[in-house]
């Protein structure tokens, strides 16, 4: 009887946060650091496919978005779009901690394209600063090109400067 209660239990749990899918259409050739700000009234509107959110990202890698931000275990997938409309699935890459708390990226081919650090959430501001804004974020790059991307701090200033902060 008590192994039934924890297993009702843990799917309530898991159900009370049910984030919806997401696709992720990205311009054919883009790779870079990618931010997506929610809540915007200035965003793209809503867009759906297929029951899925839809974020159509833009050359500059920062899309502003009339959605809300949603937490959980979400159904990520991510496509390259040529200017025809066609779209190639990106691998999203996994990873590994070592013994020293660092990252060792799972990546079969270094010069493939892909998703790194998917999942990556944050907030511009604090807490009680009423103009904070949350945010999601990933990496489309080779693992062989990661060294190459635009220095975060660079690009944490780009964005705030994009959204007015």
């Amino acid at each position: 009887m008590n192994v039934y209660f924890l297993i009702v239990a843990a799917l309530s749990m898991l159900s009370c946060n049910n984030p919806e899918s997401e696709t992720y259409l990205i311009p054919q050739g883009f790779t870079g650091r990618v931010n997506v700000i929610f809540s915007r009234k200035d965003g793209a509107p809503t867009k759906y496919e297929n029951n899925r959110r839809v974020y159509e990202i833009p050359a500059n890698g920062v899309l502003l978005t009339q959605f809300k931000d949603e937490y959980g275990l979400v159904d990520h997938q991510y496509y390259y779009v040529d200017s025809s409309g066609k779209r190639t699935c990106l691998e999203t890459y996994k990873y590994d901690y070592n013994k020293d708390g660092t990252v060792k990226w799972i990546v079969k081919d270094t010069n493939a394209i892909g998703i790194f650090s998917d999942g990556t959430t944050g907030k511009y501001g604090n807490s009680d600063n009423s103009k904070s804004v949350k945010w999601q974020e990933f990496v489309i790059s080779s693992y062989s090109g990661l060294d190459t991307l635009e220095p975060l701090d660079s690009f944490e200033n780009r964005v705030k400067k994009i959204i007015g902060f």
